[in-house]
């Protein structure tokens, strides 16, 4: 399947690169230009936040978190992307492992409307959780899993850069009224042709960089190149977590 819409979330980063060219192959590298990077950044971010799935989709993994003192432990993940005529809904559930309780997050998007999370650990009743809380233990936050820097106010586009061999937009997303316990920036390399992020960087308020996202790896599997693992790490925690997806041929 060709992924015509955009990554939305951590779920569909899998099938918006799911066609992605090997790494020898070049993409469009005509020049750029920014005239205005504010109203640039603005219109890209919407496009980011605002296109909906084409269809209903799932996928199963592994988060692999390796603790600073290289202690791993795995845990089993699936998620699912349902679309309805009004809005999508991004399902992420964690199994209970190693003693800690599963978790389900359930983040509902709408074109044009915020964005809504809704986490449920172990036996607990659903509530809603902060943009910083973690999901099942590992370095990925909930506003990681709802690109929720997508929805801040201030966007701007700030050039043209290579990333992965991929010629990428580099969009810079910031929020005026960041806290100490969340990100105040996110700089992230958006692919020009597949208008998937290939990465990531977020900064506190002071400028430092606290985590770094990457696509890790594809692997061909029925005549295609389809995403295989992606890291991101925490500077904060010396934290990495990787998720490798389960790829099966039809």
């Amino acid at each position: 399947m060709r992924a015509t819409f955009l990554f939305l979330s951590l779920a569909s980063l899998l099938l918006s690169l799911a066609n992605l060219p090997a790494a020898e192959t070049k993409s469009p590298a005509a020049p750029l230009s920014y005239p205005d990077m504010d109203r640039d950044g603005q219109e890209l971010a919407a496009k980011l936040r605002d296109v909906r799935p084409e269809a209903n989709s799932s996928f199963s993994g592994v988060l692999q978190i390796t603790s600073r003192d290289d202690t791993v432990r795995f845990v089993p993940i699936a998620s699912d992307i349902s679309v309805t005529p009004t809005n999508w809904v991004v399902t992420y559930r964690s199994m209970p492992t190693n003693g800690a309780a599963a978790e389900t997050l359930t983040i509902t998007h709408a074109a044009g409307q915020p964005s809504r999370y809704v986490q449920v650990i172990g036996a607990g009743s659903p509530a809603a959780a902060p943009l910083h809380a973690t999901f099942a233990g590992s370095d990925f936050w909930l506003i990681d899993l709802g690109l929720e820097f997508f929805h801040w106010p201030k966007q701007r586009r700030l050039g043209h850069e290579m990333s992965n061999s991929r010629s990428c937009h580099v969009l810079e997303s910031i929020d005026p009224k960041a806290t100490d316990a969340g990100y105040a920036r996110v700089k992230s390399w958006v692919d020009i042709e597949y208008n998937g992020i290939i990465r990531a960087e977020a900064y506190d308020r002071a400028g430092k960089r606290v985590k770094e996202f990457k696509v890790d790896s594809f692997r061909k599997v029925d005549g295609r190149y389809q995403l295989e693992s992606m890291k991101i790490r925490s500077r904060a925690t010396g934290q990495e977590t990787e998720l490798k997806f389960d790829l099966q041929k039809k």
